[in-house]
């Protein structure tokens, strides 16, 4: 409650005084904004859902109409070429994006982008899409939460599992006392493999066995509704195969999520695949070196750290979720987006990722980015 009465105040303040030119220099830039589950009721869907992903219809409503007064709403897969057409007295740029393909975007989503005639973008994971199987971090999150229900300790339940799976964590991860659900699912996505993360939830699904009537809007979209809102003008990107993340896993799985991702959806949807978004935002420079070669030319990121050789393959993103733009009494607040957009609340030294060589930097988007196609070369020459 005081952290809202002190973001209400300070972005009010700056309203109220017209200071926009403290945000000039993002605003001369395209900012590209981050979803991922649109929802009819967030109360009802935070109790069982990790919050930060969600957004009710009606919060994202008004995020799109105050959005559009402001911004040129650009398409991603266009996004390069308009902010080299633009001049300078036009409105910024604005791209919208949702990660991960969840149904309920299909629901409550793209019958509100239609009505407003806003393009968007959704990365799917595609071999999730089509399933009606959970992501590896909701399953685990629903299984930690049940956990920590009917265990008094979820610290020492973890402790025990790992040690019975004789699975070790990297010397910077460690299970603390009296962890939180939330804190133990960063933990256990961030620092594990995908193989040793499957073991846990495979492990704890035996013990914490979860509900067969989980909402629709957690599973993933069919290939039917990717192909419809495809064909409606909905950019569709990778989100990779699986959801690693791919500064977790070893050069030949980076390289076969990235590029096994793209193939598969431009063979299901008929068309080109140019956008990519890095799972939980996490990329080095091999990974940003394996999604050039796939042949991307647009990838998104999670913080504003960017590689300097390939600045339009670490794009920032601001990702937002219902609590983002809601003041103290929570009620949208114009002021609070507005700062949030222009990364007024952000702090630069709090990201933490393993960004290798990427530089924290908001210069301009026209820097050097070698082709695709000369990038492929270079790594086959190299052995990369």
């Amino acid at each position: 409650m005081v952290r809202g009465f002190v973001k209400t105040g300070v972005s009010s303040a700056i309203h109220a005084s017209g200071a926009e030119w403290l945000l000039a220099t993002r605003r001369r830039q395209p900012v590209v904004l981050g979803y991922h589950r649109v929802v009819d009721d967030f109360a009802a869907h935070a109790a069982y859902s990790i919050p930060a992903m969600l957004i009710s219809r009606a919060m994202l409503d008004r995020h799109l109409d105050w959005i559009g007064r402001r911004f040129q709403i650009v398409s991603l897969d266009e996004l390069r070429s308009r902010v080299a057409a633009r001049s300078g007295s036009a409105r910024p740029i604005a791209a919208i994006t949702f990660d991960d393909g969840y149904r309920d975007f299909y629901e409550h989503a793209f019958p509100l982008l239609k009505r407003k005639g806003i393009p968007a973008a959704v990365f799917a994971v595609t071999e999730w899409a089509g399933t009606s199987e959970l992501l590896p971090h909701d399953k685990l999150y629903l299984l930690l939460t049940r956990a920590s229900t009917l265990r008094a300790s979820l610290s020492r339940e973890l402790s025990q599992l790992l040690g019975r799976l004789d699975i070790a964590l990297p010397n910077r991860a460690q299970i603390a006392r009296g962890t939180t659900v939330h804190a133990a699912l960063r933990m256990l996505i961030t620092t594990l493999s995908r193989p040793d993360l499957q073991r846990i939830i495979d492990a704890l699904d035996v013990e914490y066995r979860l509900p067969g009537d989980l909402p629709d809007g957690l599973r993933p979209l069919s290939w039917d509704m990717l192909a419809e809102i495809s064909d409606a003008g909905i950019v569709v990107g990778s989100h990779t195969k699986s959801h690693i993340l791919l500064t977790n896993e070893e050069r030949g799985k980076v390289i076969d999520e990235t590029t096994g991702s793209r193939k598969e959806l431009e063979r299901r949807l008929g068309r080109a695949v140019t956008c990519f978004a890095y799972p939980d935002g996490r990329f080095d420079a091999p990974a940003v070196r394996a999604v050039a070669a796939a042949g991307y030319e647009v990838a998104v990121t999670t913080c504003r750290h960017r590689d300097p050789e390939y600045p339009w393959l670490t794009l920032p993103r601001v990702l937002l979720w219902e609590q983002s733009s809601a003041g103290a009494r929570g009620r949208f607040s114009g002021a609070i987006l507005s700062c949030q957009l222009n990364g007024l609340f952000d702090v630069p030294s709090a990201c933490r990722q393993p960004h290798s060589g990427a530089t924290f930097t908001l210069r301009s988007y026209g820097e050097r980015h070698s082709s695709p196609a000369s990038v492929r070369r270079t790594m086959s020459a190299s052995g990369r």
